[in-house]
Parts: C-alpha cells; sequence; structure tokens
C-alpha cells in the first residue's frame, strides 16, 4: 500500500481554500477513514505544526479537528533510515542554499517527513512551490520522493463522494 504523507501546508490550504469544515464535512469525514486505515498519515512534527493552531483565544477550526483525531495515523518518529537520509538532506540543503537559509528548513519538521516517505516509498502531499528554496518539492525532486497536491491526493485515493 502507497501512503500518502501530509505536510502541514496541505491540511492546511485544504481547510482554508477548498473544502472549509463547516461547509464540508463530508469530505472531512472521508479524509478521517483514510487516516484510519493507514493511507494517509504525517509524522509527529507536522501534526504539532497543525495543532498549534488549536491552542489561543481564537484557534483554527483546522487545528482542532486535526487534535481531535490523535492516532496512529500521526504518531510516526524518526528512524535510523530516515535519519540517515535526513542527514543527507542536511548536507544538500547547506551546501546549495548556504547555512542561514538551511537552518531555516531543517529546524521545521519538513525534511524529516521528506525522510520517512523515502524510507516507505510513500508520497508527500504538499501545497509548498518549487519557487522558493528550499522547499519540499524541491528536495524531493532531488532525493527522487514522490510528491503531489492535495488535490492529486484527493484524485489518486478516488474522494468519489
Amino acid at each position: 500500500m502507497t501512503r500518502y504523507w501530509l505536510d502541514a501546508s496541505s491540511i492546511i490550504w485544504c481547510e482554508r481554500e477548498f473544502f472549509r469544515l463547516d461547509k464540508f464535512p463530508k469530505y472531512w469525514d472521508w479524509l478521517a477513514t483514510k487516516f484510519d486505515d493507514g493511507t494517509v498519515v504525517t509524522h509527529k512534527k507536522i501534526y504539532a505544526e497543525v495543532v498549534r493552531g488549536a491552542q489561543g483565544d481564537k484557534p483554527s477550526p483546522i487545528g482542532v479537528w486535526v487534535k481531535n483525531r490523535k492516532g496512529p495515523w500521526c504518531s510516526y518518529g524518526c528512524t535510523d533510515e530516515s535519519k540517515a537520509i535526513m542527514g543527507d538532506i542536511s548536507a544538500y540543503c547547506i551546501k546549495k542554499h548556504g547555512y542561514d537559509t538551511a537552518k531555516e528548513f531543517l529546524n521545521g519538521a519538513d525534511a524529516m517527513l521528506i525522510a520517512r516517505a523515502a524510507v516507505e516509498g510513500g508520497i508527500v502531499v504538499t501545497q509548498e512551490s518549487v519557487n522558493k528554496f528550499p522547499k519540499i518539492p524541491g528536495i524531493c525532486d532531488v532525493f527522487k520522493v514522490k510528491h503531489m497536491p492535495m488535490n492529486k491526493m484527493n484524485i489518486a485515493l478516488d474522494m468519489g463522494w
């Protein structure tokens, strides 16, 4: 089974731009079934980024929704294999973009997500573009990790509702 590895941008963008939680509950119910069956997963650091939005005086609806669905789908951490790939990603980013730019990228969870998807032969789902560097699609291309935006994942998984 191919796993789709969600970046924070994909789920936040999807709720903001296309499938508002209050307008399209059927979509979010469908997505939750993909979490439950293990088809759609994420790194636990990505989960933490999204649920940070559930805090504060005005919590984001998607942050709250994701927080309420904590489970195996969002508990993936780093493995020895993914740590080795992260080392390669780090070296590449520093050489290509310089330490300061690379540090900003590497301090987030994106490299962990890419490395974990690489280990499993999964597909990274992101809304980032390759116009800015370093960004997920560009790093995925260098390390031969498949990637796609959320709408392509929905089609691939036959959203069909």
